[in-house]
């Protein structure tokens, strides 16, 4: 398999003024951001481009932007911000206005469903619909009994962050993802909101727009991503062009197996790749 070169932003930026990029493994891993990165995308936008942030975050844009903040990411670097967790909340909403709903994830994420007009229940079952943003248990297989008549109900889940894996200060974290793929094993239908699904991918091409005062065109487009189950292969489905970072949630994989193994056994190609993100592409 022939990969692209390494390629920088300063390679790409010309081409596609419109960027959207990943959080976690890219800008970031939890506890600080990355430089290069963060200068990259910095002179982007001095070049002239526009920058959206799209995280598979379960939290509301607001808290990702005070976390920004906390890891000295301003203004400068991004015009705009959009996370699953806004996107599951507002499809919760116009949806579910004053049903049930149960929320499936840790007290950590509670500010989430802060002040939705619904009302909320213990019981999965007893729910019209189930907000997933993490985990309840260690391990995502004793979810299993849990969600058991609920999958034999048909409640919809919403699955508000859909990594399956997210490295945390390099240790590997499980998300709400892999609780989803169980429930829809289990026959529970899932609606998936954030990355590779087509909702964080549309609302980025409408800020665009908005941003420019015209149609921006997805081919117009770069996304900068470190997934290759979620970032890429949603790139690919909205015809937008995609920056692979090696050095991401996909990092170790590549150190043990090489790239172009990889690349194929998740069976999707990037059309840049680079080590890390940065202006000149390393």
């Amino acid at each position: 398999m022939t990969l692209p070169p390494l390629a920088g932003l300063g390679d790409l930026v010309n081409d596609y003024p419109y960027l959207m990029c990943d959080l976690w493994g890219v800008l970031h891993n939890g506890l600080f951001a990355f430089p290069e990165a963060v200068s990259a995308l910095s002179d982007a936008r001095k070049e002239g481009a526009k920058v959206i942030f799209v995280s598979n975050s379960p939290q509301r844009e607001w808290v990702v932007r005070e976390i920004l903040q906390s890891l000295s990411v301003g203004p400068d670097v991004f015009d705009g911000l959009v996370t699953s967790g806004e996107l599951a909340r507002t499809y919760m909403i116009d949806n579910f206005k004053n049903q049930i709903f149960f929320h499936l994830g840790p007290g950590s994420d509670r500010r989430t469903i802060e002040s939705v007009p619904l009302r909320e229940t213990a019981e999965p079952e007893a729910a019209d619909v189930i907000l997933a943003t993490g985990l309840i248990y260690q391990n995502v297989d004793d979810h299993g009994p849990f969600l058991q008549n609920a999958a034999a109900r048909k409640i919809p889940m919403l699955c508000a962050n859909p990594d399956r894996l997210v490295y945390h200060a390099g240790e590997l974290a499980v998300c709400a993802g892999a609780v989803a793929d169980l429930y829809e094993a289990m026959g529970g239908p899932v609606i998936w909101l954030g990355k590779p699904a087509p909702p964080p991918y549309e609302a980025c091409l409408r800020l665009f727009s908005v941003m420019a005062g015209k149609s921006v065109r997805s081919d117009q487009v770069l996304m900068i991503g470190d997934g290759l189950v979620t970032d890429i292969p949603g790139a690919i489905k909205c015809g937008v062009k995609s920056l692979f970072v090696q050095s991401g949630v996909h990092s170790h994989e590549i150190e043990e197996d090489g790239l172009c193994a990889v690349i194929k056994r998740y069976g999707v190609r990037p059309d840049y790749r680079t080590g890390h993100l940065s202006w000149n592409g390393t």
